[in-house]
């Protein structure tokens, strides 16, 4: 037995230890360090556990009597006998079984608990077979106290048994009175009945029909008003300490039994009916005091468990395992909802025309969907499993979302606004003249070094004069003035003629007033200015570049 003590103690304690941890690693979405110590506390508590059961399975100095307990693959009810065993019951040996039952001799109420513990030790599949049987003979009490305290125990013995097996034992009420001989009467509920020896039974209009019967009857009611009003009275009252005790079954039965005239029983019975029980006594055989006819009645109540408390519990454990991983899993998998519900209701939001904050929850949704991808290729972490994971509708929700996103517009290049430069007149000609003067070559250098020959661009010169003189000579001065310039740049530069357009405004377009000689001066300039304009300043055989080419063209002088 000390082989398998281990095992046994072990085997239900890993099962639940592995259905915790599966529970702690697979759904409980914490950091590695607290599942570490959930892990580690889960391991203390199993080996207190398996030290426990195995303690419990091998009472220290304390074996059980194989006489005193059931045959091996005993199915039916097994009765702990205890209360009042006189000397007339356990003749042939501490244990008697038969076809419907087994009873066995526990003795003094106040071992009840301890004898069950032994015999589960050895079996315990025997929780639910378990049935309490309290032998009461009040022709042997003389102190109504003293069995009024036996009650009591027997009320404490259940509680620690029901502790013990997790089951709450039949209880069974036997009582032996002195008086006419009679069968055993069984009483559950309201309806007893009778049970004559090798006769079938009988209810009690049956069996007070008979006419040598009718002498029982007395003796009868009031044995079961005593049982009613001193026994179950005992059983049933409220008490903190300990739970009512209401019995499965009261049997009772009356016969030429040993009575003490002082005893409880002979007393009740001249108090209420002036009469005393047959002063004669006789020795039934051991047969006649065991109470046969209520073990048919415990047989539906008291059936085999396999593994008993403890495999009732480890079923308890893993139902409750897996209930928690379902809430858990029920958690994680509604806020996974929540998380890219929000994500979502914010994307639909925002306005199309709002780019920034759109393309920041563009980013927030490709994340979900790369997500929710990995999980589909990979398989999704346990936590969201159990048949609860929404994963292939969010991934719908998130991608139809993500391919409503209309990129912004590309960006508008700045309008080219040509650049334009001035040239003073009086510091390139001198006054009404239209040609160079011989110094002018350096300032013609510097003020035109970032005007390039370009393809597509035209070279604009234009000659403006202030308002003094005649305007018709002014336009006729200015144009000239602009030609010299626009010479001077094809000759310079070697740009093609074609790359220039020639204009000359005379005084018609002031930039200044012509009433100061600051105006005056201002207004007579030479403007250069790069303009877009197609198939300006295309040599032949060459294509046409676009007006935003900011290329330089190879007759640049470059």
């Amino acid at each position: 037995m000390r082989k398998s003590a281990l095992p046994r103690a072990a085997f239900p304690v890993l099962i639940c230890l592995a259905a915790a941890l599966w529970v702690i690693w697979g759904f409980l979405n914490v950091s590695v360090l607290v599942n570490s110590v959930l892990t580690l506390t889960g391991l203390m508590v199993a080996l207190l556990l398996m030290c426990s059961c195995y303690r419990r399975q091998q009472p220290a100095g304390q074996r059980i009597d194989k006489r005193v307990s059931p045959p091996a693959g005993f199915t039916g009810p097994v009765l702990l006998v205890c209360g009042d065993i006189d000397d007339h019951l356990f003749v042939q040996g501490a244990c008697r079984t038969t076809a419907q039952g087994c009873y066995l001799k526990v003795g003094s109420t106040d071992q009840l608990s301890k004898f069950a513990d032994h015999l589960l030790a050895r079996e315990p599949g025997m929780a639910e077979q378990l049935v309490v049987m309290f032998r009461c003979l009040p022709d042997l009490h003389k102190d109504e106290g003293r069995l009024r305290v036996s009650l009591k125990e027997l009320r404490q013995q259940v509680k620690q048994l029901k502790n013990l097996s997790g089951y709450m034992p039949p209880v069974v009420l036997v009582g032996e009175f002195s008086g006419p001989e009679t069968p055993w009467i069984v009483i559950r509920g309201n309806t007893p009945l009778f049970f004559p020896t090798d006769e079938p039974a009988q209810t009690l209009e049956e069996w007070r029909s008979l006419p040598e019967n009718v002498i029982c009857l007395p003796y009868l009611s009031h044995a079961v008003s005593l049982l009613q009003q001193v026994v179950m009275d005992e059983l049933t009252k409220a008490d903190i300490l300990c739970p009512v005790v209401t019995p499965f079954a009261v049997v009772v039965r009356s016969g030429a039994v040993r009575s003490e005239i002082e005893a409880i029983w002979p007393q009740w019975l001249f108090r209420h009916t002036k009469l005393l029980p047959p002063a004669s006594s006789s020795t039934y055989p051991s047969l006649w005091h065991f109470a046969d006819p209520v073990l048919p009645l415990l047989a539906p109540y008291a059936m085999p468990l396999q593994g008993g408390k403890t495999w009732r519990l480890v079923v308890m454990f893993l139902l409750f395992c897996i209930v928690s991983a379902l809430g858990l899993s029920v958690l994680h998998n509604q806020s996974l909802i929540g998380r890219i519900a929000a994500d979502l209701q914010r994307w639909y939001a925002i306005p199309m025309t709002h780019y920034a904050a759109k393309a920041q929850s563009l980013q927030s949704l490709q994340q979900d969907a790369l997500l929710l991808e990995r999980w589909k290729r990979q398989g999704e972490p346990q936590r969201y499993g159990l048949g609860l994971y929404p994963g292939e509708r969010l991934w719908l929700s998130v991608q139809q979302a993500i391919d409503t996103y209309v990129p912004p517009p590309p960006p508008q290049k700045p309008k080219l606004v040509p650049k334009i430069i001035r040239l003073d007149s009086m510091s390139l000609f001198d006054t009404g003249e239209s040609d160079l003067k011989s110094g002018s070559t350096r300032l013609l250098v510097n003020s035109l070094v970032d005007i390039k020959a370009r393809p597509a661009w035209l070279i604009v010169v234009s000659g403006h004069t202030d308002n003094t003189g005649n305007p018709k000579l002014n336009q006729t001065l200015s144009l000239k003035r602009a030609e010299a310039v626009r010479d001077w740049m094809r000759d310079t530069g070697d740009v093609p003629e074609s790359c220039f357009a020639v204009q000359g405004y005379g005084q018609s377009r002031p930039i200044a007033t012509n009433d100061t000689p600051e105006g005056r001066a201002l207004n007579r300039r030479v403007e250069i200015s790069l303009v877009p304009q197609a198939n300006a300043c295309q040599l032949p055989g060459k294509p046409s570049a676009s007006s935003q080419d900011d290329g330089v063209s190879q007759h640049n002088g470059e």
